[in-house]
């Protein structure tokens, strides 16, 4: 009996052991494995070595040379150009400061020239720059290249004939004597009696009352309505709710064979585009409206503003409702200076006051 219970002890004993041994083994065998994996992903992975870059130490703010401290510093071995310091030219620069020759003088056109470029360059109007083709007819504006032309001086003025006139009467009127009209040669006066034609141009020596340069045309002509304040300055479609081209009085109302108004104004007032559009034509027109300018609004509408003595815009360009395009003047077919404006709705020609608000 003890024999038996011993053994059984004893079988009770390994069997506790072989347990024992197994859970350890199991252990390992888990510990083993995640030693795998570990090595398995280290061996996997690029060895990628750290690089520790040092901070580099602060650098004092550089300071500013001009030209002349550049000038200094330089050896004067090293000299070996020169200079040239240029004007700070601003586009808000005032006017007065354009730099043009005042007086009369003698140019030969370029290819590419149009009296528009020549008044940029020139610092003239266009209604003077039209004394400097023809007295007569109808093509004001046309230059022929190798042509050469007399500029008028600042102090002149182009000045158009209209039904009725005299050289006396406009020669008083302005404080000159026939004379001295005559003796422009570009007039083309010869044997008296002295006599001129509705539509003449007439070159009138030092009779122009602001003698000041052309201003340039950015700083008078720019877009100040809506439109020009958002991320769409070019948008190119009016509104359809017209201003006034100018303030005056209306001298021609609309009627049959005239659907348009003429609105009295001294030359050179600024002329406002009536609403936001493009611009289709801008320059001189032969048969009667003498410089004028053309705007598609984008919605149907027309608006053709003529006679005008000066023109800032250009083909192309998109203007804002209120934005001077020129000045009124007195060219063309006309009878005293004022401002010929058309509306056209889907190409016909309608009486503007019915489109423009009540004055």
């Amino acid at each position: 009996m003890r024999h038996a219970s011993e053994c059984g002890q004893v079988t009770d004993v390994r069997a506790g052991g072989r347990k024992r041994a197994g859970a350890f083994a199991a252990s390992l065998g888990l510990a083993l494995v995640a030693c795998l994996v570990c090595l398995t992903t280290a061996l996997a992975a690029p060895l990628t070595p750290v690089v520790s870059t040092p901070t580099p130490p602060p650098t004092a703010t550089p300071t500013p040379v001009d030209l002349h401290r550049v000038l200094l510093l330089t050896p004067a071995a090293q000299r070996t150009g020169s200079l040239i310091f240029l004007p700070l030219v601003s586009l808000e620069a005032d006017e007065s400061g354009i730099d043009v020759n005042p007086e009369s003088f003698t140019y030969e056109v370029k290819t590419g020239d149009t009296l528009w470029s020549l008044a940029l360059d020139f610092g003239r109007d266009l209604d003077t720059m039209s004394c400097t083709t023809t007295p007569i007819g109808s093509d004001a504006e046309k230059l022929t290249p190798g042509q050469a032309i007399t500029v008028p001086a600042l102090s002149d003025l182009c000045y158009t004939v209209t039904p009725s006139e005299t050289l006396a009467g406009i020669a008083a009127r302005h404080g000159l004597s026939v004379q001295e009209i005559v003796d422009v040669a570009w007039n083309g006066f010869g044997a008296p009696p002295y006599t001129v034609r509705p539509r003449q141009r007439v070159l009138l020596p030092g009779a122009r009352p602001d003698v000041r340069p052309r201003p340039e045309r950015r700083a008078v002509s720019f877009a100040t309505d809506s439109w020009a304040q958002t991320s769409w300055p070019e948008w190119p479609f009016g509104d359809g709710k017209f201003i006034w081209p100018v303030e005056g009085r209306i001298s021609q109302g609309s009627r049959s064979g005239h659907r348009a108004i003429d609105i009295a104004v001294p030359i050179g007032t600024p002329v406002k585009a009536v609403d936001r559009g493009k611009v289709v034509y801008a320059g001189w027109n032969p048969t009667g409206y003498g410089f004028r300018v053309v705007i598609d609004h984008g919605i149907d509408y027309l608006t053709l503003y003529a006679h005008l003595s000066d023109i800032y815009v250009e083909p192309g360009q998109i203007v804002g409702k209120g934005q001077v395009i020129g000045v009124s003047g007195s060219n063309g077919n006309i009878t005293g200076p004022h401002l010929h404006f058309e509306i056209r709705d889907y190409g016909a020609l309608v009486n503007p006051l019915t489109l423009l608000p009540k004055q």
